[in-house]
């Protein structure tokens, strides 16, 4: 019997391309047909999460013009997660802006998570999503060699210069980075009200994209205190604290950081 190669394929969602590639013994057809389906939890999710939209449930929902009850119970579920991280994080996760409600620290992930089953439900031998720098696999099947791109370069990652790379799979499934690198200082530092600038990059390891998407936005937002408690929490991270004049970087990563390059 003939191996069916490799598939991927890209599609855009949520403003990014999120990059799919599956080791599978499906044809091309069916593998298409999963990705497809992915696809459309992703748009799906913009339209009621999205803060660019100017209908979408979201949008709708910070103007004031309907209430969480008129909304999927998607919306309920998300702000219910974002409470629960706020408390785990310390407050350093908080979708509660002055003004408006922004739970896009966990939307991303949360989506391309849900999304995944339909990768699952056709039997896929592994399978990896690379969504603008935040990574899932499959978890089974085989590790996957993947960049944390240099928080200098800006634009899609890949391809890019890379300031670590580690590998992903098994009970580490989900790696997320969060930094001033693609959107300037769009995290909020919920302590000052400002654009946080407690560390240049932080990227964070788990078994799943909702926790590594939180942790790291939360580590990004509240600094060394939210670290520890996401070392607490069973976390793995590397932080960049520093860009220094020879043009290296200052880092702390955790002990069990699986970075694969040289020290």
């Amino acid at each position: 019997m003939t191996a069916v190669p490799p598939f991927s394929s890209t599609v855009t969602a949520m403003g990014m391309p999120f990059v799919i590639q599956l080791q599978m013994p499906a044809s091309e057809t069916v593998a298409a047909a999963a990705v497809e389906r992915f696809h459309d939890q992703l748009k799906w999710a913009d339209e009621v999460f999205s803060l660019f939209i100017e209908d979408s449930y979201l949008s709708r929902l910070n103007r004031g013009e309907i209430t969480v009850d008129d909304c999927p119970q998607e919306m309920f579920e998300i702000l219910n997660a974002c409470e629960w991280y706020r408390a785990k994080t310390l407050g350093g996760f908080d979708a509660r802006r002055p003004d408006h409600l922004d739970p896009s620290g966990i939307v991303k992930g949360w989506a391309v998570e849900r999304g995944a089953a339909a990768l699952d439900d056709i039997g896929a031998a592994a399978w990896m999503i690379g969504a603008s720098g935040d990574v899932l696999v499959s978890g089974e099947g085989r590790e996957w060699r993947i960049g944390i791109s240099d928080p200098r370069v800006s634009g899609d990652p890949a391809g890019r210069n890379v300031v670590d790379v580690v590998m992903l799979g098994g009970k580490l499934r989900a790696l997320a980075t969060s930094g001033s690198a693609q959107k300037g200082l769009h995290i909020w530092d919920p302590a000052t009200g400002e654009g946080a600038e407690h560390y240049v990059q932080v990227s964070v390891m788990a078994d799943n994209m909702v926790d590594a998407d939180a942790w790291a936005t939360a580590i990004a937002a509240g600094g060394e205190r939210v670290l520890s408690a996401a070392l607490d929490a069973g976390m793995q991270a590397m932080a960049i604290t520093t860009e220094r004049a020879d043009g290296t970087y200052g880092a702390y990563a955790s002990e069990g950081w699986p970075s694969i390059l040289p020290a």
